[in-house]
């Protein structure tokens, strides 16, 4: 049996599907519990930072705390909620890329914008890199641009440490940033042509599998339609007839075979051939059973030597009637 080529690619399509959507969902999975993480970690670096300003002998509570609260809670909320609620959905992880760019953003600030919190970006974007989704990457780069524009033209400090800043600085930082994301890009294209690949031998696979089991269950079908003429044939017989195995196990006995030793069916299969001879010739019968099967010889069994069997109540059967039946 052979299956058509649109079956394997609609086999292929399906497993892709169900592979990608698992890798989407667990990510976003991940992805909402890093986001509070985060979220609780610029809480601890605000209160560790800077938890109060002074004005002259009085002190309040500092913008970073308040900012780390309220603007962390309100960055992170949404893409938690969606990865929570809705998994696996584009309009997943693309907030959630918004968001994580965002606490990046927040970080960099809540340190007054310096160098090593930078590195956060290039994290989250290989972090963002296991959806496999080079669109993802993409949505966080335009965040990041966005966010050192403005702030590098409007509040500098906050994102380059500096009062003053090149209106141009920001072209150094996004050219970084565009330079991760084109190669996690081309590793995520890799990946997707990869599971596609995997996708497509597993069909193969399956749809072999699916031919053989077919192939199987026809064979054995037409098995046992022959096995079952065999035995219509056998118990139409007006003779005696039994197959046993070599070690002397019947496995068929046809009708006649019943009536001659007045055993059922049922109580001579899976007996030895010598439930059926009397007790004085059982001890020696499977030596010659043996010899029998070592050198098989076209002839009636018993030929050449006094055979009789014994029926069910103790009676035998001489040889002259029953010497074919065996």
């Amino acid at each position: 049996m052979t299956i058509p080529d649109e079956d394997i690619q609609q086999r292929a399509a399906l497993r892709y599907s169900a592979q990608y959507d698992a890798i989407l969902r667990r990510t976003d999975r991940i992805f909402a519990s890093l986001l509070a993480v985060e979220w609780l970690g610029m809480i601890v670096a605000a209160f560790m930072i800077s938890p109060r300003t002074w004005y002259g002998s009085q002190s309040q509570v500092h913008l970073h705390v308040w900012t780390a609260l309220i603007l962390g809670s309100a960055v992170v909320s949404l893409p938690i909620y969606l990865a929570l609620r809705a998994p696996g959905q584009t309009l997943t992880r693309h907030a959630i890329a918004i968001g994580q760019m965002l606490v990046s953003a927040l970080l960099i600030h809540l340190t007054g914008g310096r160098i090593e919190t930078h590195f956060h970006i290039f994290g989250s974007l290989a972090f963002l890199s296991f959806y496999r989704d080079w669109r993802v990457l993409g949505t966080a780069t335009i965040v990041v641009v966005v966010d050192h524009v403005v702030r590098g033209v409007f509040w500098p400090q906050s994102v380059f440490g500096v009062l003053n800043a090149s209106p141009w600085r920001w072209v150094e930082h996004a050219g970084w940033v565009v330079f991760e994301v084109v190669f996690l890009a081309v590793a995520c294209l890799q990946g997707i042509r990869e599971m596609k690949s995997l996708a497509r031998q597993q069909a193969r696979l399956e749809a072999a599998n699916a031919s053989i089991e077919v192939e199987v269950a026809q064979r054995t079908k037409e098995l046992q339609a022959t096995e079952a003429r065999l035995r219509l044939i056998v118990d139409a017989a007006p003779c005696g007839m039994v197959m046993m195995r070599d070690d002397g196990v019947m496995t068929m006995v046809n009708q006649h075979m019943e009536e001659m030793f007045g055993f059922s069916r049922d109580e001579m299969l899976g007996q030895p051939i010598e439930m059926l001879l009397p007790t004085r010739y059982r001890a020696a019968h499977p030596a010659q059973r043996d010899s029998f099967f070592a050198k098989p010889q076209t002839r009636p069994v018993g030929s050449n030597r006094e055979l009789f069997g014994a029926r069910r109540e103790g009676s035998e059967v001489p040889r002259d009637t029953g010497h074919n039946q065996l």
